[in-house]
């Protein structure tokens, strides 16, 4: 039983934590918090749902065809929420336009698909024991794929020039663009990276739930996670992240009703313990 909850823990905790490394890249790219991240990954549970229920495409071409959708959506939420307001020297406009398409994706989901919940069938069927605990396959390979989506981020960002080109701009601008950096097109890149990363979050995470426009209510998860890793640090948020799906999954044994409290609980004793975080970033992040 504890293996049980352990792994189911840990698949729900590398879903927050792709949310959470979204919110922080997006957070370096732009200086602001984007409120909309969780209604991002519901864009992409509908999109992988509908290419794989109503086209019924292969595997691998629905994943194709989703970060080609993913990335000119990205680039019309990019054209929406953040070049108007690019140059306002308040911070808090930007904040403001993101938690405007977030309502805005909401009710665009539920006129076109309906307010109803769908229930997904798992990506890959069946169970295996290890140590006499039945574990679905299903959240094995949530756990598989979220470590590769991670793993070709940090390559992207550490090891790429185009990651090192977006880092920069998301630093400096101006000594980017000195430099010869197109500042807008590398942070077009990391708007197409956040949404890709949200959108395969989506397709994850509805087999284990169910799908509805309400699936943005997982940003608040990843947002403790966040707060709990300390804003700003990929590290934090992700190990933030896994310890939000883990309690979650722990205080299930207590009472299902309750996990929330025991989740935000956590959340709460955590910036009193620590304020900044279990692990403070060095460089300052405006939210």
């Amino acid at each position: 039983m504890f293996l049980s909850i352990f792994v189911n823990g840990l698949a729900m905790g590398m879903v927050y934590a792709l949310l959470s490394l979204g919110l922080i890249l997006l957070v370096r790219a732009t200086g602001a918090l984007n409120m909309a991240q969780g209604d991002l990954m519901s864009i992409g549970a509908y999109v992988t749902f509908f290419l794989t229920s109503a086209l019924r495409l292969p595997l691998m071409v629905m994943l194709a065809v989703s970060l080609v959708i993913f990335a000119i959506l990205a680039a019309i939420f990019m054209l929406t929420t953040y070049l108007p307001v690019r140059k306002n020297k308040w911070i808090q406009a930007r904040i403001v336009c993101t938690l405007g398409a977030s309502f805005i994706i909401k009710d665009a989901l539920v006129l076109i698909f309906g307010p109803r919940t769908t229930v997904v069938p798992p990506i890959i069927r069946g169970n295996i024991r290890i140590f006499g605990a039945p574990i679905q396959i299903q959240y094995l390979f949530i756990i598989g794929v979220c470590l590769l989506v991670m793993l070709l981020i940090y390559f992207l960002f550490e090891k790429m020039y185009l990651g090192k080109a977006m880092q920069a701009a998301a630093q400096n601008p101006f000594a980017a663009e000195t430099i010869g950096i197109p500042v807008i097109i590398t942070i077009l890149m990391t708007y197409i990276a956040v949404f890709a990363v949200a959108g395969i979050a989506g397709w994850l995470v509805v087999p284990t739930y169910y799908l509805s426009p309400n699936l943005s209510t997982y940003q608040l998860r990843a947002f403790a996670g966040c707060v709990i890793g300390g804003f700003g640090d990929i590290r934090g948020a992700i190990i933030g992240s896994l310890l939000v799906g883990l309690v979650e999954a722990a205080s299930v044994v207590v009472s299902s009703t309750y996990k929330d409290i025991i989740v935000y609980g956590l959340l709460i004793l955590v910036l009193i313990v620590r304020p900044k975080g279990l692990f403070a970033s060095k460089q300052g992040v405006k939210v």
